[in-house]
């Protein structure tokens, strides 16, 4: 009789640990967003490619960009007031929006530049390393600073300050530091020194 109680206990907790099992499995979701490149890769690509993503308004004319899309990363209102033209708006906070990722996803498929630009290449910088590290590395950003005056949309070309320092040479260093630390090092042999033993003081006069 006991061991009738007990086969039943294990086929309960059995069937119980399968259930939750079973639950689990079909309630998993898969993220919606993976990075592609670690935040590693991305200081890599800024410092060691010679600023290779950035288009200046002059670059902006020549027939490649022309071809490329202009995407508008500042807020639905000042992109009412004025934008480029042909430009979309994808405020920086909605481009992972399913609709917006579809569109990225196309114009990547298609090998179509994507240019971000904002109120300045700071702002489209956010989206920029947003969008490299899920994967459009035909992502570029704008070298222009935009504003609204007189009822007018302006463009002004921003001045590229070249960085005081060197970025990829820091990384190299911390890299081989790192490596460096990671390398395992041999145990040093300890030898102890026998300790003298002291003499007995004699006895007399």
């Amino acid at each position: 009789m006991k061991e009738l109680e007990k086969t039943k206990r294990i086929s309960i907790s059995a069937v119980l640990f399968l259930l939750i099992v079973a639950i689990g499995i079909l309630t998993f979701k898969k993220p919606e967003y993976v990075f592609q490149k670690n935040t590693e890769t991305l200081l890599h690509q800024i410092a060691n490619n010679n600023n290779s993503y950035i288009i200046t308004l002059d670059e902006l004319q020549s027939n490649e960009a022309q071809q490329g899309q202009l995407i508008d990363v500042r807020s639905n209102f000042d992109y009412s007031k004025g934008h480029f033209k042909n430009a979309i708006n994808i405020p920086t906070h909605e481009l992972l929006k399913k609709d917006n990722l579809e569109l990225l996803n196309s114009l990547k498929k298609g090998e179509k530049k994507v240019i971000l630009y904002g109120k300045d290449p700071d702002q489209a910088n956010t989206a920029w390393m947003l969008l490299y590290q899920l994967g459009y590395e035909n992502a570029n950003i704008l070298c222009a600073k935009t504003n609204y005056s007189n009822n007018t949309f302006k463009v002004e070309n921003y001045p590229l300050e070249k960085p005081s320092v060197n970025y990829a040479e820091i990384l190299q260093s911390s890299k081989k530091e790192t490596d460096k630390n990671d390398t395992p090092k041999t145990p040093k042999k300890v030898f102890t020194k026998p300790k003298k033993k002291k003499r007995v003081p004699e006895g007399g006069c």
